[in-house]
């Protein structure tokens, strides 16, 4: 089938042309009918088979056709950003795209005017909270990725969210996509949908093992590469090729090693030109690097390769996708991380680690089927490789068949629900209850009836675990019975609407409630040792310095010291988290502190921005209860939000002013806003990082009377 051959405004099918795109695949072909004549429909298929361009033909046809609104859900934020500035191609059509992420308890009032809001499952479930009422002008829902309903963290609000629009809108059309697993015949069944399966991919995939210097490939054959290591030889071989590659490790110094090895070599096979525009990319990464981290990552970017794991921040990423995509980057070294949905195809696929740390099973733990197949499917870049080489890496002899009949042959897990997980049952009950959407047991009864979970059966084990847990709710303030019904308290609503463990709501509570009145290392520990919070970890060796920093402030603290081991470490965790968010609000240099802490620029700003949110969170338990707290939270909510000290707080109402640029204005004498519209443009052009705009914008706040809402 052919693009023209679609029924599809010309304008939306001059675009899809414009991506190269002539011709529908076989998959893509067979469904297309159901997909259009707006049947829920399953695709599962592998990378890179075109399953987002189904997605974007049901929103031509649903959207810009008929004058619907669609949801568009993804697992990652950055997924979100892709997907948007792919539909933003159909905007000359009349499409109207947004992103919604963050701010779970303020919903943006502007996205009733769009027409297709992109929003992760976690933005998508708030939404459903607050009883936004564009929701029920939805015909169309995309769920991409619903494979990741097995997540053992996130999956459980990707299936409720589902769950909850089928209820909420069951007229809507959903379009799910996933990876080819063993069982999405049953998520097609519980989604009330067509089922549609297929290996078929656009570039024929050639899977094999590399032990002591050969491939042995699927079929039996073997070719010989020689080289100095398994990394080396692979990669080195199809850079010479013009290919790429894609590494997979299973630690973020592993990615970073790994490219120093080879960065000189892959750079003595780049061209002079690609030299002179890497040399570019580096210079930009090296200007906005704040880390050693970043300095690292610039210094290999103009040799050519480039790790990318969690450590590194947003820009940095992007910056290494961009160029990766662009061809100029010759070798990604990642963690598996970034196998799950970011759109980056190399001609071989390495997989140098199969088996990582998992809590559950220690530092030697297989990664799953599922992962392995994910991980393999980004080789083969459509439009320049007829062929695409996923190989994974053995250390012994004995892994090479064990490696093929596992990971080549094996099929892929089962994917599982994760709702009867303690925290996903808790969390989720609450919402359930806090937004009347069950108003008792009987509807509670009645919602997981249709959910995944109840799809998969076993559901009559979990009735125990739910009384529980509505229980706890009850116990905890959180729920009221009023005989048969069940009501949420302000305080529960409240929790629910911040979109927090409801065990967070209570800690915070009890911190608000308990006569202390606090640090901002106190608050800082509170919530560092919510279930929200991933702390940092600790070494056995590190206890008893952390203890003497305890001690110092021990009055402080909303928490006495534990006597069970188990808990001290826990409580130290936080409290190791609390002091690097307390150096980052003590204006602390982000180098220092990933220094300090051993973690990158990505951890520190995920964990800061988890701060920010879990502050804010107390600030609004605290308006409940304790009007001075709240008021002390909120300039704390600000300080995490910046990194700043309290006195630069007004400087931040400037646009465009950091903490470094605040800290020069503010040492030069430039204390607030009018102090800074007042100053000459000389006197500001003389201050590092300082020119004429920002007094420009300092003198547009003058008339501001308070600092902006958080």
């Amino acid at each position: 089938m052919k693009v023209k051959e679609l029924d599809i405004p010309e304008g939306a099918e001059e675009v899809i042309k414009g991506w190269g795109i002539q011709e529908l695949y076989p998959p893509q072909a067979e469904c297309m009918g159901d997909v259009l004549s707006g049947k829920n429909c399953v695709l599962a298929f592998p990378t890179a088979s075109g399953k987002s361009l189904l997605a974007y033909l049901a929103i031509i046809k649903r959207v810009i056709q008929e004058g619907g609104k669609a949801l568009y859900i993804v697992p990652l934020r950055a997924l979100a950003t892709e997907k948007v500035e792919e539909l933003q191609a159909f905007s000359h059509l009349g499409l109207k795209v947004a992103v919604s992420m963050g701010d779970y308890d303020r919903p943006d009032p502007n996205l009733k005017n769009y027409d297709v809001i992109v929003a992760t499952s976690e933005k998508a479930d708030s939404l459903l909270r607050q009883n936004v009422d564009w929701l029920h002008d939805l015909n169309l829902m995309i769920a991409d990725e619903i494979h990741l309903i097995n997540d053992r963290d996130r999956g459980s609000t990707l299936e409720v969210t589902l769950s909850k629009l089928k209820q909420v809108n069951p007229e809507a059309q959903i379009v799910a996509l996933s990876a080819t697993i063993r069982n999405s015949d049953t998520i097609a069944e519980w989604l009330d949908a067509e089922h549609y399966k297929s290996q078929w991919r656009p570039v024929e995939l050639s899977e094999g093992v590399y032990f002591k210097n050969r491939i042995h490939f699927d079929d039996g054959n073997y070719i010989r590469i020689p080289g100095d290591s398994p990394v080396s030889a692979l990669c080195l071989q199809t850079i010479k090729e013009k290919g790429q590659c894609l590494v997979f490790v299973s630690t973020r110094k592993s990615t970073e090693s790994t490219c120093e090895v080879l960065a000189g070599s892959v750079r003595n096979l780049l061209t002079e030109s690609e030299c002179e525009e890497l040399g570019a990319i580096a210079s930009e990464i090296q200007d906005r690097a704040t880390t050693s981290v970043g300095k690292k990552l610039a210094t290999l970017v103009s040799s050519g390769t480039a790790f990318h794991n969690a450590g590194l921040n947003n820009y940095q990423r992007r910056l290494v996708e961009k160029a990766f995509k662009a061809r100029l980057i010759k070798m990604i070294v990642a963690t598996p991380t970034l196998a799950a949905g970011i759109n980056l195809p190399a001609r071989r696929v390495i997989i140098r680690d199969w088996k990582r740390y998992d809590p559950l099973h220690g530092f030697n733990a297989p990664i799953q089927v599922m992962e392995i197949k994910q991980m393999c499917g980004r080789a083969g870049r459509p439009g320049f490789d007829d062929i695409g080489e996923a190989i994974l890496v053995a250390r012994r002899k004995a892994e090479v068949n064990a490696l093929i009949n596992e990971y080549i042959f094996g099929e892929s897990e089962v994917v599982l629900s994760r709702m009867a997980m303690e925290p996903s049952l808790r969390k989720h009950l609450l919402a359930l209850v806090a937004t009347s959407h069950c108003r008792s047991k009987e509807d509670v009864s009645e919602f997981m009836a249709g959910t995944f979970f109840a799809r998969c059966g076993g559901i009559e084990g979990v009735w125990g675990k739910i009384d529980e847990m509505l229980e706890l709710l009850e116990e905890c303030s959180l729920i009221e019975k009023e005989e048969d019904r069940l009501k949420a308290t302000d305080f529960g609503k409240r929790v629910s609407d911040l979109y927090i463990d409801p065990l967070s709501g209570l800690k915070i509570k009890e911190a608000v409630d308990s006569g202390k009145q606090g640090i901002p290392i106190s608050y800082l520990h509170i919530i560092a040792g919510t279930p929200d919070m991933y702390p940092l970890y600790i070494k056995k060796s590190e206890i008893r310095k952390l203890m003497k920093k305890v001690d110092h402030v021990r009055a402080d603290l909303f928490e006495d010291v534990p006597e069970d081991q188990g808990d001290l470490e826990a409580y130290l965790s936080a409290f190791k988290t609390a002091l690097m968010l307390n150096d980052w609000i003590s204006e602390e240099s982000e180098d220092t502190i990933a220094s300090t802490y051993d973690i990158g620029p990505g951890d520190i700003r995920n964990r800061v921005e988890t701060a920010e949110w879990l502050i804010h969170s107390a600030a609004e338990i605290a308006r409940m209860y304790d009007p001075e707290k709240y008021i002390r939270l909120r300039e704390l909510t600000t300080r995490i939000k910046y990194g700043i000290n309290v006195d630069l707080i007004p400087l931040m109402r400037i646009p465009q002013i950091g903490r470094v640029r605040a800290r020069t204005l503010y040492n030069a004498g430039y204390k607030t806003p009018e102090d800074v519209a007042g100053a000459s443009p000389e006197a500001l052009r003389k201050l590092p990082g300082i020119g004429e705009r920002i007094s420009s914008k300092a003198e547009d706040t003058k008339s501001q009377s308070s600092l902006m809402d958080f």
